[in-house]
């Protein structure tokens, strides 16, 4: 279902000549997961082309990712030349092209030709040859026919001609329209290639057509780790690979009836490469049955083919670490960003010990990424911030990159074989030569909720020097469910709070998460022990993923001494008669005030200037949400005015990049943008209030997008179990605030995220009537919860560096105690039954019949 478009706006962003923040189709999170049309995905490739695609030099390139021997491509050359390139030319291809599918059947045709000659003589000569993909692959034209796919959100494009995995190949041309429609087409594709009627076509627009496809066979086939495809006219051919750095292309098209043996080269290299060289990964395997585990490229049986033939959810894999340990997956946690253009590709599944062909009992997390090389991977930080010391921080057994052919496997060194890159180049490429042209150096832990939890960079959009990634697995012992799964109130209250704890772990220990979102509180399995609710369970922060190391920058606010004794009103307006002049003209005034004078006095030599106006902030916040014990006795431990130490300081400014790094981890800003700080979201972030300097992300603003996270959930979900609000899909006019308000400030693009977010923290009688007074009903317990929260992030913001702003963490947790002490334990026991069964069943249904 579409994202319903309200009546009225919310609030929408002023006009503003700064580019917005690219949002790559983050799917709303009040309905379901949207159809991504060839539109979409042609507006991505669109947004991506001019930041993540570069050129090489083509003859660098040819020799350095199709590295067969010479003579090999001598001895295919005697063996097609006199049959099929006679008189300087491939005779199949037609002199003068009228229609773009005239060149079609020409290029099956040679290519097939030189394909076979490949495989004949490379039977003859042993090696590596023996691993190829050889005779299991053949070329195909599929230009007047779309691939289908057993996803229907993605997009119906089509590429003219492919190299198949002939054995699926066969069964899915022979099945019948219906049938066909519960295959994966794109499953069968090893290469791609766009054809043009005309050499001089413009150039971009045909490589981005190539480049839509390329991002369908990564997305699809998740044992690709890269992917070649070409672009093709009557006489000239573009080599380009598609990995999760983005797009490389030659520079220079290559003639392939003026240099024959280049395109020997390239097109027999598929037929004689090892598969690890053409994109595939060797450590991943399809689970058929215990006795029965192949590679993708090795389906013979027709057992094979059909569990070969499932989506990706239902699809095992058995996945090989560096020492030969085994898991096979159970459950799909995240593929969703297997279709980025760039960027870490994220995989996660549910898995077990897969020993001697049996799978194990134990259920662990494996998370497969692609990181940035110039930053330390996710175990890594787990390790310096000591997260095996905290119970409420998914626990990381183990962290490695994947090494193939005893080299680390990395897009820029390996994958790449180091070839240097240069901007693409505007419209065509006029070159029909291999002549070279300069080049220029360029300088759930898993996402347990993949429906409505994409992970995404907020950075403006801008041409970005390359980023070598590094494929990076993960296993984790923490197992859970997304928080809209909660049982009962409390249950949500307590995974909320054993987060902000596990969050100030790892603040206390110098890292910043920098991504709080609904995928990364879970509720965690705990079948042992540790349990912090009466359901076995305990909330849990995973994915360090983007965490910002911090800077030891050991500072101290002390406190404010405190006595006994209140002094009076009027002794009151001796130390500071604006404070109390402020009190004596609101109507509220309360009569019985007192303030003790080290609040004022002492904070003179604490605090410094505009003490007036944080003192007058701090009371009223005091006496706008009071203790259980209500009076208007203002002391400094009702302020919590306490000493204050903070070793870590998360200011780029105070921190010292590694050798190499990047700005991904400290420069940038990061996040998931419906949970993000509207000082993080927008072209130019800025801060809430009048200050106009710009921010850096700091533990503030993690403690922000808890709170969004949770009034998200009041108002998107019904009650316990995950159930959605009818409301929001209700055509009537009655709940259109509603609608807007969840539109508005989670499901619409980041500027208008950002201004309706700072709209309500400048305005906190909306947040309170607008946000907070639509809450489900089931939520009215922890509306005043909400409320305290979100007064208390306006003071910290308002006053930076003071007393509020460093203990946010403790005042957050404080709050969150209070309220699970008071709020009912009273519920639906049979709600609560379905849920717990239906956790159960989730787990029981990992274990295949054979299994258990």
């Amino acid at each position: 279902m579409g994202v319903h478009i309200p009546p009225q706006a919310y609030k929408k962003p002023a006009a503003s000549n700064n580019t917005p923040i690219r949002t790559a189709g983050r799917p709303s999170l009040s309905y379901s997961h949207q159809q991504e049309s060839a539109a979409s995905m042609k507006e991505a490739v669109n947004t991506d082309f001019p930041v993540h695609c570069r050129v090489t030099d083509t003859e660098e390139f040819v020799k350095a990712m199709f590295p067969i021997e010479e003579t090999l491509v001598d001895a295919i050359w005697d063996k097609v030349k006199g049959a099929h390139h006679p008189e300087s030319r491939w005779s199949a291809f037609p002199r003068s092209v009228r229609k773009e599918h005239e060149l079609y059947g020409a290029f099956v045709s040679v290519a097939n030709v030189i394909h076979r000659a490949a495989e004949e003589l490379c039977s003859q000569h042993p090696g590596e040859n023996s691993a190829r993909l050889g005779g299991s692959t053949r070329w195909v034209d599929y230009h007047s026919k779309a691939p289908h796919s057993a996803d229907k959100t993605i997009a119906r494009i089509r590429p003219d001609c492919l190299l198949a995995h002939s054995l699926l190949h066969d069964r899915v041309k022979n099945l019948s329209p219906d049938e066909a429609k519960g295959v994966i087409w794109w499953l069968q594709i090893v290469a791609a290639l766009e054809m043009k009627r005309r050499d001089n076509e413009e150039w971009e627009e045909v490589v981005k057509q190539l480049i839509g496809y390329l991002r369908q066979i990564l997305r699809e086939q998740l044992d690709r780790r890269f992917v070649f495809g070409f672009t093709l006219g009557p006489r000239c051919m573009s080599v380009c690979l598609h990995d999760r750095s983005g797009v490389l292309i030659t520079s220079t098209p290559i003639d392939i009836h003026k240099f024959p043996k280049h395109f020997i080269r390239i097109i027999a290299s598929f037929a004689v490469l090892a598969p690890h060289k053409l994109g595939f990964d060797p450590s991943m395997k399809i689970y058929v049955q215990p006795n029965e585990v192949v590679t993708s490229y090795r389906l013979t049986s027709e057992t094979a083919l059909d569990v070969f033939a499932t989506d990706s959810y239902k699809k095992r894999w058995v996945i090989t670490l560096n020492d030969g340990t085994q898991y096979l997956t159970v459950k799909v946690m995240s593929v969703a960003r297997a279709r980025v253009m760039r960027g870490r590709a994220t995989l996660v599944w549910a898995v077990v010990r897969f020993i001697d062909g049996q799978p194990g009992k134990e259920i662990f997390v494996l998370k497969q990424s692609w990181r940035p090389e110039s930053i330390k991977s996710e175990g890594e930080l787990y390790g310096e911030a000591n997260g095996s010391d905290c119970e409420f921080l998914g626990r990381i057994m183990l962290h490695e990159d994947a090494i193939i052919d005893d080299m680390v496997d990395r897009t820029g060194a390996f994958i790449r074989a180091g070839l240097s890159v240069s901007p693409p180049p505007d419209g065509k490429q006029e070159s029909e030569t291999m002549r070279p042209r300069a080049e220029s150096e360029e300088r759930f832990l898993h996402v347990a909720s993949t429906d409505d939890d994409e992970i995404q960079r907020i950075t403006t959009p801008r041409m970005r020097a390359f980023v070598s990634r590094v494929h990076t697995r993960v296993i984790m012992s923490t197992y859970g469910w997304p928080l809209k799964y909660f049982a009962t109130l409390e249950e949500l209250l307590v995974v909320f709070l054993n987060g902000v704890q596990g969050h100030e772990h790892l603040c206390n220990n110098g890292l910043l998460h920098r991504d709080i979102s609904a995928g990364n509180v879970i509720i965690a399995r705990c079948p042992d022990k540790g349990a912090t609710t009466p359901f076995g369970t305990k909330g849990c922060l995973i994915d360090l993923d983007r965490s910002k190391l911090g800077a030891r920058n050991p500072r101290t606010l002390p406190s404010v001494r405190t006595r006994s004794k209140p002094i009076t009103k009027t002794q009151m307006a001796s130390l500071s008669p604006s404070v109390v002049l402020y009190f004596e003209e609101r109507e509220n005034f309360p009569v019985s005030l007192s303030l003790q004078p080290e609040v004022i006095s002492s904070a003179y030599d604490v605090l410094g200037v505009n003490i007036n106006t944080y003192t007058i902030a701090a009371i009223e916040y005091s006496l706008a949400f009071p203790p259980a014990q209500e009076d208007h006795i203002i002391t400094t431990d009702r302020l919590g005015w306490h000493r204050v130490e903070r070793n870590f300081d998360f200011n780029p400014a105070v921190i010292e990049p590694e050798d190499g790094e990047q700005d991904t981890h400290n420069g940038s800003r990061t996040g998931t943008p419906p949970y993000a700080s509207a000082e993080i979201l927008g072209p130019v972030p800025t801060k809430y209030g009048t200050d106009s300097a710009v921010p850096y992300q700091d533990a503030i603003h993690d403690i922000e997008s808890f709170l969004w996270i949770l009034v998200n959930i009041c108002l998107i979900r019904s009650g316990p179990g995950g159930a959605r609000r009818a409301e929001l899909t209700d055509e009537g006019t009655g709940h259109a605030m509603l609608r807007n308000v969840v539109y508005h400030v989670f499901d619409s693009d980041d500027a208008t995220l950002a201004v309706n977010k700072h709209h309500l923290f400048a305005n906190p009688n909306d947040f309170e009537e607008d946000v907070v007074g639509n809450f489900h009903p089931y939520f009215h317990h922890i509306k005043p919860l909400v409320c305290e929260w979100f007064g208390l992030l306006r003071l910290a913001y308002t006053h930076r560096e003071l007393y509020e702003y460093h203990t946010l963490h403790r005042r957050v947790i404080a709050l969150l105690e209070k309220t699970i002490a008071t709020v009912p334990t009273e519920e639906d026991e049979d709600i609560v039954e379905k849920i717990l069964d239906k956790r159960q069943k989730e787990l029981d249904d990992m274990f295949l019949p054979s299994d258990t």
